[in-house]
């Protein structure tokens, strides 16, 4: 049985919304935001034969934009320093960041290509909705396709995305 790391993405972006929310049409509205790592946090969950466990990064840098009304005009960059995953034991870190080898291949990267709103609509607290993404995740070094859908909200200026899925280590040669 290979390890697989379990990557359930949470990411708070406290960055100003750069195109804000407005005009008649809720399906219409742009969304672009920088990804405050200050305030962003990726949640992660290891497996291996003999036992699993948690760990974050607060570290996420990147970017998005969603096009509702031009969905293939959509974009996002995710960049996560592996160096900064956290489980809590730093022995276990060390031996990851060997294993990975962090220094040669320092970023676990997800870029979003290809955007389709599955529900967008604004309700009492803003903009809510979710939407398939499809990209490329780079990892050690290898680079594989990946798709999910993601959870959004935006309230004011807050930005929020949640998307969850498997990474298999084995799949990137770990």
């Amino acid at each position: 049985m290979s390890p697989a790391l379990r990557l359930p993405a949470v990411l708070l972006v406290l960055a100003h919304v750069l195109a804000f929310l407005s005009g008649p049409s809720a399906h219409a509205q742009r969304v672009s935001a920088t990804i405050d790592s200050t305030a962003s946090v990726v949640h992660y969950t290891g497996t291996a034969p003999l036992h699993s466990w948690r760990g974050t990064s607060q570290s996420a840098q990147g970017q998005f934009m969603l096009q509702p009304a031009q969905p293939d005009s959509s974009r996002a960059i995710v960049r996560v320093p592996v160096a900064t995953f956290d489980s809590g034991n730093d022995r276990r870190d060390r031996g990851m960041r060997d294993v990975t080898e962090a220094e040669e291949y320092p970023f676990v990267t997800f870029r979003g290509t290809d955007f389709s709103p599955v529900f967008w609509g604004r309700g009492a607290e803003g903009y809510r909705g979710r939407w398939t993404v499809a990209g490329e995740l780079t990892f050690h070094g290898r680079t594989h396709p990946l798709a999910d859908t993601v959870s959004v909200r935006v309230s004011g200026d807050t930005v929020r995305a949640r998307a969850q899925f498997k990474v298999s280590l084995t799949r990137f040669d770990v």
